[in-house]
């Protein structure tokens, strides 16, 4: 049936149509003359409810969008753009995908290859622009009769390399006029959607025995398994706050003090990694010791977390022998100590219920007084991210930006089953909002058992202001938490604060801005906070129905609220 259709629109509805009925789910669409025929295909497979498009005008966003969506979902998403600059709009998500170990299908329209080198309007080399960033390149003229059934086939190939090489993968087609034709409801009709297959690189595993002295680490992309082979291994669990394994008996939370304690370094004799840790120098020093035993399992990163050259780094584990024992002795008073130690840092304020309702009059006012304080109390980076923490539940998604606050949250958050993400494949500071905005739309969909949750997005004004365009076109409920301490304060921790004047430091450094986060968010159609205190943070998290951007006004420098 597709015989009446022009070249480039067969291709793209052939090549659309086999990636649906492999289970692709999610299809991102920037627009653009050269890339109209997929665009076209992908809508027209929408209107029978077997594709869901998400358009985006700036690629870039558009690319992030894509990557948030496979993170939740657990998919490969294609993601469409036309040809020339686009393309390059794409490379950041791409980086980031790759690093992260997300599968992305990218597909790039292109003019035919005899106009590489004509001077003609957005025309460049397209082909390995993203460099060793992609595991495969596909590159051919898909408007020659031979391109008939082509798509299919380039289909197959590119789902197969992107679930087993766990990578985006780049499919460039050339289309040459005319570039579509409409594309008959019948045809439409005909695709079913189907299961994504079961592919996934060669694995392989050891047993670890339950020991005294092994200690679990968690880092960026364990899973939820690195909390159960702390169990199963009777071991202390270290596990990073974006880990997915931040939770348990054994979790142990104020471990950059513990680790830095000679009472409980001193015991440990061997360490399991899992995923890649990125946010303290305490687990990263502990992994390069030489008197350690290192076992890195992998997460689904391209590089696997290597402390040494020598580190075994597998796919797997096996815990062998019991761990009753080896819990009540070795792990626990871990989590006993770490749990106290954060009491005495950051202790919660305590109020006395009773007199509230003591029949003293003087009792009431001054239990009303207290209250007041405390939610008068002004923001720190601490509180901030504890309230966002006991805001969000198991159903709910969090997503950390690349800023101070994601190691404060490391730092003071307790244990609590949540599901957190992180663009930590590169720690860019871009594509933050847009990476929330694709991992809300993953997760609030009908189908979804987390379809009523709440996305919240927690980043530093910097990081806000760099990815501002993924606030375009987000329908899912969403808030966007700015700590607002104007300008990269994070610096102000490195050597280059003692290095730099303060007049170089503060310009090309620090670089404070001076924009109205209301007037952007109200241009885009958000709802708007601004909160300086804790009950005002406390009830703007309680929106729960629509779009936030809620304002958070922290410390100017980074020593006043640590």
């Amino acid at each position: 049936m597709t015989a009446s259709l022009v070249p480039s629109t067969r291709w793209a509805f052939e090549f659309l149509e086999r990636l649906v009925r492999r289970g692709i789910t999610d299809v991102v669409v920037s627009p653009g003359s050269r890339s109209q025929a997929l665009s076209l295909a992908a809508a027209s497979l929408e209107s029978t409810g077997v594709l869901s498009v998400h358009v985006r005008v700036d690629e870039r966003t558009a690319g992030f969008l894509a990557l948030g969506i496979a993170l939740e979902t657990r998919r490969p998403v294609v993601v469409v753009c036309t040809s020339g600059s686009s393309v390059a709009n794409l490379h950041p998500a791409v980086l980031e995908a790759h690093h992260a170990g997300v599968p992305l299908i990218v597909v790039t329209a292109d003019r035919p290859v005899e106009l590489r080198t004509a001077g003609v309007n957005q025309t460049t080399v397209q082909p390995g622009m993203f460099a060793t960033a992609v595991a495969r390149v596909w590159d051919f003229d898909a408007s020659v009769p031979e391109a008939a059934g082509h798509g299919a086939i380039i289909a197959d190939e590119a789902l197969a390399a992107a679930l087993t090489e766990r990578s985006p993968v780049h499919i460039n087609p050339q289309f040459r006029e005319p570039l579509s034709s409409a594309i008959p409801l019948d045809l439409v009709r005909t695709v079913r959607p189907g299961v994504l297959p079961e592919l996934s690189p060669a694995s392989s595993e050891i047993n670890v025995m339950v020991l005294p002295g092994t200690v679990v680490v968690a880092g960026a992309g364990a899973g939820a398994r690195a909390e159960q082979w702390a169990r199963e291994l009777g071991a202390p669990l270290i596990a990073e706050v974006n880990s997915g394994a931040h939770f348990g008996p054994h979790l142990v939370t104020a471990y950059r003090d513990i680790l830095n304690s000679p009472e409980f370094r001193q015991n440990i004799s061997s360490v399991i990694v899992v995923g890649r840790p990125t946010l303290s120098r305490e687990i990263d020093a502990l992994c390069r010791s030489e008197s350690l035993e290192v076992i890195v399992v992998r997460g689904p990163e391209a590089y696997p977390y290597r402390p040494r050259p020598t580190t075994l780094v597998v796919d797997n584990i096996v815990p062998v022998g019991d761990p009753t024992s080896l819990s009540r002795e070795w792990a626990l008073p871990w989590a006993r100590r770490s749990r106290m130690a954060l009491d005495i840092a950051f202790p919660e304020p305590s109020l006395d219920i009773d007199a509230s309702m003591a029949e003293d009059h003087r009792t009431r006012s001054q239990f009303a007084r207290q209250e007041m304080d405390v939610q008068r109390e002004k923001i720190t980076p601490q509180l901030l991210v504890k309230a966002v923490w006991d805001a969000t539940w198991p159903h709910d998604r969090l997503v950390f930006g690349a800023s101070s606050l994601i190691r404060v949250a490391d730092s003071v958050v307790p244990g609590k089953p949540l599901k957190v993400s992180s663009n930590r494949g590169l720690n860019g500071i871009d594509g933050t909002i847009a990476t929330a905005a694709g991992i809300a739309l993953g997760s609030q969909r009908p189908s979804s058992i987390d379809a009523h949750g709440m996305t919240r997005v927690v980043l530093g004004d910097l990081a806000a202001l760099y990815d501002i365009a993924g606030l375009v076109g987000v329908t899912s409920r969403m808030q966007v938490i700015v700590g607002n301490n104007h300008g990269g304060r994070i610096f102000e921790d490195l050597e280059v604060a003692q290095t730099a004047g303060e007049e170089n430091f503060e310009r090309v450094m620090l670089t404070p801005q001076i924009l109205d986060f209301g007037k952007i968010a109200e241009g885009f159609g958000w709802e708007y906070r601004r909160v300086t205190t804790r009950g005002q943070l406390t009830e703007a998290l309680a929106i729960t129905h629509s779009r936030a951007v809620i304002e958070v006004e922290l410390p100017h420098s980074a020593a006043d609220g640590i």
